[in-house]
């Protein structure tokens, strides 16, 4: 065919074994005279010599006889088998052991006694039996620990009114004037501060007062104590009054500037009426057998506080003795009222009347500065006798003006 060369065999393998080094040993293929031509051009002939450059080889030649013995024309690794350390082995060991008693004890388990249909809800009761006995015992400790610790905080408080009140006693010639030209208004401001403390007080002086659970009457006077801190005068009383709570409280607020005994032309020069104490000057004058006459100048603060279960009055006073000698006391009162029934009173209830006052009244007295030598039983005597003569006095009066006021109010209903 025109513009077509014909290559041969041989001198194709010549110049591809050239080409190669003579790596590739083939065999010579005999010359095709005549070629047929394919539709793109090809011959025959081009196939023919193609397939005899790759198929054709030699009878000797093996592809892996230049390789060593290799499969594959690229070096290669042998490989190497892994062998497991002693420690997996032991592992693997135990495993095996394990695995085995588990299907033995599996295997024996149908032999195993059945157990109750309801073993989960015994199971679920015992549960909840079991955290029922914990929480009641949690319940009970907290209660313990709760009423506790508000015993102690009580006691704390007692305490520390306690001896707030012995290092003001201690320090008497510097927080309480020894003048008696000191103003009311200094005087008053010291029992303001003092109020305070002596409210605080309240739950200790009826627990150590012994009428914190007296329900009946009792009745006493004022007494002459020895203590630790020195001498004090002390009053304790149980009184039963077929009156309300808030009528006796509003009687003990009016006791110093109500009825025919009192107000300001008798002992009460003036009050000061506040919304929940009041400011009161009396000025009274004592004659006493074998004694000279004596003039008591007080000072006084009324708190009155209600609550839910009682209502509390407190009375402070600071009390100045200017007869032969000079004697100023401090004057702590304090009154609680409960209401009971007046069946209890032995009184039956008509209309709105049916609960009367229960009344708890302690008192304490306390001398701050004296001109008498507390260390003679005679002056003590003395001093005794002049406080508590005034003492009784100021009573008697109090609780006369207590009973007009409470008589008026019931009439004027």
């Amino acid at each position: 065919m025109p513009g077509h060369s014909v290559i041969d065999g041989a001198s194709m393998t010549t110049v591809l074994g050239s080409s190669t080094n003579d790596q590739i040993p083939v065999t010579p293929t005999p010359s095709c005279s005549s070629s047929t031509t394919n539709p793109d051009g090809s011959s025959d002939t081009d196939s023919d010599l193609f397939l005899s450059l790759f198929d054709q080889t030699s009878p000797g030649y093996s592809p892996t006889a230049d390789r060593g013995g290799r499969p594959y024309p690229y070096t290669r690794s042998k490989t190497r088998w892994r062998k497991r350390p002693n420690d997996e082995l032991k592992y693997l060991r135990g495993q095996v052991v394990e695995l085995e008693s588990l299907r033995a004890a599996l295997s024996h388990s149908d032999s195993r006694p059945r157990r109750i249909v309801n073993q989960s809800q015994v199971l679920h009761t015992l549960c909840e039996e079991n955290h029922a006995n914990k929480l009641q015992a949690a319940l009970n400790e907290n209660r313990k620990l709760r009423a506790m610790v508000a015993s102690n905080y009580h006691l704390a408080r007692s305490l520390q009114a306690a001896i707030d009140e012995q290092l003001r006693l201690r320090a008497g010639k510097i927080s309480w004037p020894n003048s008696t030209a000191a103003s009311d208004e200094l005087i008053f401001a010291l029992l303001d501060e003092e109020k305070d403390r002596q409210f605080a007080m309240l739950d200790k002086v009826l627990e150590d007062s012994g009428i914190a659970r007296v329900f009946h009457s009792l009745f006493s006077s004022l007494q002459l104590q020895h203590s630790e801190n020195g001498l004090v005068f002390q009053h304790n009383e149980v009184r039963l009054l077929p009156f309300s709570v808030t009528d006796v409280a509003r009687s003990l607020r009016h006791c110093l500037s109500y009825g025919s005994r009192v107000g300001p032309t008798k002992h009460c020069r003036d009050i000061q009426m506040y919304d929940k104490y009041f400011h009161a000057v009396t000025v009274d004058k004592v004659e006493l057998p074998e004694t000279q006459a004596t003039e008591v100048n007080s000072r006084v603060v009324q708190l009155c506080v209600a609550r839910p279960e009682n209502t509390v009055v407190t009375w402070s006073g600071y009390v100045e003795y200017k007869g032969s000698k000079v004697i100023r006391l401090l004057e702590k009162t304090w009154i609680v009222m409960e209401a009971i029934p007046l069946g209890k009173l032995g009184m039956l209830a008509m209309g709105e009347r049916t609960h009367g006052t229960l009344m708890r009244v302690v008192v304490r007295l306390t001398p701050v500065e004296t001109e008498y030598d507390l260390k003679k039983i005679r002056d003590v005597e003395e001093m005794a006798n002049v406080v508590v003569s005034t003492y009784q006095r100021n009573g008697q009066r109090m609780l006369q003006a207590m009973l007009e006021y409470l008589r008026d109010s019931h009439q004027s209903r």
